[in-house]
């Protein structure tokens, strides 16, 4: 358990530095929002395209770990949806609970993979991000589309929301470079190597920047809800799931990872256009943030052993 603390003790520090800059007016909010909208829309992409074409898409055990993620996020969505008459939520609210349950933050797992899982930790992380990233990015969408308050329900707002992500289409970039064989090279492959390097320690920072503690203090039960769902819930049932379907020890261990994450930032930027509660989003991604400093290492060190 202490070498899984040794080995994300770095991106919660990174985490932290991000806050204390914000807190400190070394750089505001607004600018940190800049900088997450440019990761957003260049760094990550460019992270994402890096790692899901080169992603062993062929090993042995590839097919069982994305089924069981697949089947684990499947099942975490059901559980969430059947809480509604429980939470006692608004509409926008309950839009806010079922996206913290379930979304993802794969860089503060991805920083530390190599060193928790070995070379193969982000090969199945890169392996997971294309399915996964349409999958929660769907669901999310549909669910806003029914439950939030802007009118951005149409079909046509619903496909332009999945259809225009970034994430979305840098992801399915990747894949299909990897299915036709082409591979970026020369200036073109420094270019987005270099960017791919910048995104992981600026989207650690940013998630810092953008903790609100006074927005947890005002929603304490709806986000103690999607935190329990998020960090205790999600990675026993990804392990499962994972174990279920027949992926072996270290896959599975790798699923729990990813369950074991906080909730994604992402999160916050849909609530905002689409309607639903951005206050209770910052809550629910504050809350899981930190209370992930305790509950991530218990998950991947009990899933390793």
């Amino acid at each position: 358990m202490s070498e899984v603390i040794a080995e994300l003790l770095p991106v919660f520090i990174l985490i932290m530095i991000g806050y204390g800059v914000r807190a400190a007016g070394i750089v505001t909010a607004e600018g940190f929002g800049q900088i997450n909208r440019f990761g957003y829309f260049v760094l990550y992409p460019a992270f994402l395209f890096a790692l899901t074409s080169t992603a062993d898409l062929a090993a042995a055990d590839a097919g069982a770990f994305v089924l069981g993620l697949v089947v684990g996020f499947a099942a975490l969505f059901v559980i969430a949806l059947s809480l509604r008459p429980l939470i006692r939520a608004d509409g926008p609210a309950f839009t806010s609970v079922v996206q913290g349950s379930v979304r993802w933050n794969s860089f503060v797992l991805l920083a530390a993979a190599p060193a928790l899982y070995g070379p193969q930790g982000p090969h199945f992380i890169g392996i997971a991000f294309g399915p996964l990233v349409l999958l929660v990015n769907l669901v999310c969408v549909l669910v806003l589309a029914r439950w939030g308050t802007n009118g951005a329900n149409s079909p046509r707002a619903i496909v332009d929301q999945i259809v225009a992500n970034p994430l979305i289409l840098a992801c399915a970039a990747g894949l299909l470079a990897q299915l036709l064989h082409v591979r970026a090279s020369g200036g073109v492959e420094t270019v987005i190597g270099l960017l791919a390097n910048a995104a992981m320690p600026i989207a650690l920072v940013c998630v810092g920047a953008g903790l609100d503690f006074k927005a947890v203090r005002a929603a304490r039960v709806r986000v103690g809800v999607a935190s329990v769902l998020k960090l205790i819930v999600a990675p026993a049932v990804l392990w499962g799931a994972a174990t279920l379907v027949g992926a072996t020890p270290m896959a599975a261990a790798v699923a729990a990872g990813v369950g074991s994450t906080p909730t994604a930032a992402a999160g916050y930027t849909l609530a905002r256009e689409m309607g639903g509660d951005a206050e209770l989003m910052a809550a629910i991604i504050t809350a899981t943030t930190i209370f992930s400093f305790l509950t991530m290492p218990i998950a991947i060190g009990l899933a390793l052993h």
